[in-house]
């Protein structure tokens, strides 16, 4: 490729090219082991411009491994307030939340091994950046969950804490998935997971089987409109 051809690029572009050599790597070597120069050789541009665009390899970490996370949310959200509070059922939305996060994680599954707190996450700046772009994440949740409570006029649990104690559970799921399903034992379909995943959010949440205390409404922790499918599937095959 010539200097020309790489001048001529967008700035759009160059970040696509460099994200995606990103992902690919830090799938690959985990964070520690990739420099920004092998992203830029993969990515073929310059070191510069990889700096350019994002100032630091934790940086484009976050912007590689978190983007779809905040993507989803983002979206998500924004079906949430297309819709209208308090239009779904708590069971139907938490499940289409649950659902839409387990197969968006499952996709990540190895890269998720890089987060701060696995064995390549031990970066302070990481640590950080990352810790910077989740709050963001869950504020937006947090904002909107808040809207749906009191439209409802239900009780529910610390919201912040529901958010977060929902993308965990999800989480561990996803990551500990050879542990808790060890070979040799039947794995639960895709579906199966996503029903008792999504069943014990709502459960969780004080809503018991469907409806509040004193005859009110559930609380969904996560109500919208589905974004991913979570049709029943074959059961899945092991994380290489």
């Amino acid at each position: 490729m010539t200097q020309d051809s790489r001048s001529r690029r967008s700035s759009a572009t160059v970040r696509s090219l460099v994200l995606g050599a990103a992902r690919e790597l830090f799938d690959e070597h985990g964070y520690e082991h990739v420099t920004t120069r092998e992203i830029a050789a993969r990515a073929g541009v310059t070191q510069a411009l990889v700096f350019r665009h994002f100032g630091t390899k934790a940086n484009l970490f976050v912007e590689a491994v978190y983007r779809p996370f905040y993507d989803f949310v983002a979206e998500y959200v924004r079906q949430w307030i297309e819709h209208g509070h308090g239009a779904r059922s708590a069971e139907q939305t938490t499940r289409d939340f649950v659902g839409g996060l387990y197969l968006l994680l499952i996709d990540n599954h190895k890269l998720l091994l890089a987060l701060p707190g696995g064995p390549s996450g031990g970066s302070p700046e990481l640590r950080t950046r990352a810790g910077a772009f989740l709050q963001e994440v869950f504020d937006k949740l947090e904002r909107e969950i808040e809207a749906e409570v009191a439209v409802l006029d239900a009780p529910v649990v610390d919201v912040a804490l529901s958010v977060r104690f929902t993308v965990a559970l999800v989480y561990g799921a996803t990551v500990l998935d050879d542990m808790l399903f060890p070979a040799g034992r039947q794995h639960p379909t895709r579906a199966r997971l996503v029903e008792e995943m999504a069943g014990f959010v709502i459960r969780g949440s004080g809503s018991g089987s469907g409806s509040g205390s004193e005859g009110q409404p559930a609380t969904p922790i996560m109500p919208i409109e589905p974004i991913m499918s979570t049709e029943p599937s074959t059961p899945r095959r092991r994380h290489q």
